[in-house]
């Protein structure tokens, strides 16, 4: 990896989708418009929106509200790793979206949802009148003078400087099949690949709260400051994933959520961070606005990496040193973290926990399923076993039938060695029995804790009428690792500020 490879940095690209919407409410605001995070989603799209079938829900969510992970509405990952939709039908996902199930309260608690940064993609575009990476491209990469910027899906694996995603499959390493790493409308979420050169002109804009290096004002600092502060408290859980209590040496609390950054207290300072994994790319942002630090981690290694424990350490061990404090960590604990202070954690490869394959009568099982929103699901005889496809890519055969509804879902191994640490264990039932056959069909993915229900008698067409009514210096340095194996190749970017 060099200073110019590009690499994909995940979640971590949330920031930049809520850093173009504060662009546009800029920009907005010097015409004298009324745009502004309180937005709601039905001022830009228009009455017939629907987001869930509650009204409160449609009428009243804001831009805040999905660039927060508040609107309480129910993630769909699934439909994303499926690649149910093309990015050309992203505008007929917005409007069936009133059929997505409700997952709690509007701003009643954190919830994070990837689908939810797609459609504030959607909303760039319905503000801004041209598509989102144009509009991203247009408002924000170009004042910046980030070149390299692409989406994953249109990424040219074929060029020498492009970061090639890997898999450990069978005891080998491989490179993955890029058809797997397409996002399509998901994209605003997580789908933007840069160099780390042009990593360093981001985190620049960061530090000076929206400016570019020619000292031009992107985003007023009001807007910006609105980005990084707490729009949601963490639940328990999550804060305990990203915090650090006793017996570490110096603690860090992650208190809440702002609008494509976390927030975090840390050795007498406010850090603003996201981390961002995308099968084998992996990454982590952490910025501290006042101090005017910010580091960037990039990875692409093998398939799991687990942020808290691989990425994390190491961004504590960099931030030590930008505070001129001695860091807890060394060569030696960033790579066997948690210990000494914790218990270690085993990392064993993902597997399907599959016995038997299913043999017997497929008659009753084989068909279309569909779904209005989740589109449809093939299922097939094959030699008296049955095989099932959802979307583009996910695809398997039944093994363990239970009882007779219950089956487990053994996916392909293609499929499985890029997706498999996400989706974990997968349920399917069969139900609704009548006229020879079953009518029914349900889809748990265990590991991202999603359920999906499909119909024989619903049709799915992308056609079909929705259901809803009607002055700096910049470090960079970059290595490839030996000390910890799970990391193929490391770039690390510092960007240290002169201080105030």
């Amino acid at each position: 990896m060099t200073e110019n490879t590009l690499t994909c940095i995940g979640s971590a690209a949330k920031a930049f989708t809520s850093a173009l919407l504060a662009v546009l409410i800029t920009e907005d605001k010097k015409k004298r418009g009324t745009l502004s995070w309180k937005t709601t989603l039905r001022e830009i799209f228009g009455e017939e929106f629907r987001l869930t079938s509650d009204p409160v829900v449609s009428s009243h969510t804001t831009l805040e509200d999905i660039l927060s992970h508040r609107s309480g509405v129910g993630s769909a990952d699934a439909l994303l790793m499926a690649q149910v939709y093309p990015e050309k039908y992203r505008d007929v996902l917005r409007r069936r979206l009133i059929l997505l199930p409700k997952k709690g309260q509007l701003r009643g608690q954190f919830s994070y949802n990837n689908l939810m940064y797609g459609l504030a993609g959607m909303a760039a575009e319905a503000i801004g009148g041209k598509p989102y990476f144009e509009l991203m491209r247009e408002k924000l990469l170009e004042p910046l003078n980030i070149t390299t910027a692409v989406l994953v899906d249109n990424l040219d694996y074929s060029q020498p400087l492009t970061s090639k995603p890997h898999q450990m499959i069978k005891g080998s390493v491989k490179r993955s099949d890029p058809r797997f790493y397409r996002l399509g409308p998901f994209s605003p979420a997580g789908g933007l690949c840069l160099s780390p050169t042009d990593l360093t002109k981001w985190l620049y804009f960061v530090n000076t709260l929206g400016t570019t290096p020619s000292k031009k004002r992107l985003v007023s600092s009001f807007d910006f400051m609105e980005m990084t502060s707490s729009k949601v408290a963490l639940d328990f859980l999550t804060q305990l994933g990203f915090s650090l209590f006793d017996p570490y040496p110096q603690p860090s609390y992650t208190a809440w959520y702002g609008m494509g950054w976390f927030g975090r207290f840390y050795r007498g300072s406010v850090d603003f961070f996201h981390g961002g994994s995308m099968f084998s790319y992996n990454s982590v942002v952490v910025m501290d606005t006042i101090k005017q630090t910010g580091i960037a981690v990039t990875v692409n290694g093998l398939n799991p990496t687990i942020l808290q424990l691989d990425l994390y350490p190491l961004a504590y061990y960099l931030k030590d040193l930008l505070l001129d404090k001695t860091p807890w960590l060394n060569k030696t604990t960033i790579c066997s973290y948690p210990e000494p202070w914790g218990n270690p954690f085993f990392r064993p490869p993902p597997t399907q926990n599959v016995e038997e394959k299913y043999v017997g009568e497929t008659g009753e099982f084989v068909g279309v399923f569909g779904h209005t929103l989740y589109g449809e699901v093939l299922v097939t005889d094959n030699n008296q076993s049955i095989d099932l496809k959802w979307g583009e890519v996910m695809k398997g055969t039944l093994y363990d039938r239970t009882n007779l509804l219950s089956f487990r879902l053994r996916v392909d191994d293609d499929v499985f060695s890029v997706l498999g640490s996400e989706i974990g264990d997968i349920k399917v039932v069969f139900n609704q029995f009548y006229s020879g056959q079953y009518n029914n069909l349900e889809i748990t993915f265990q590991g991202m804790m999603e359920k999906y229900n499909f119909s024989r008698d619903v049709e799915f067409n992308f056609f079909l009428p929705s259901q809803s009514t009607s002055s700096s210096t910049a470090r960079l340095i970059s290595f490839t690792t030996e000390f910890c194996p799970f990391v193929l190749i490391m770039s690390i970017l510092v960007n240290l500020f002169n201080r105030l």
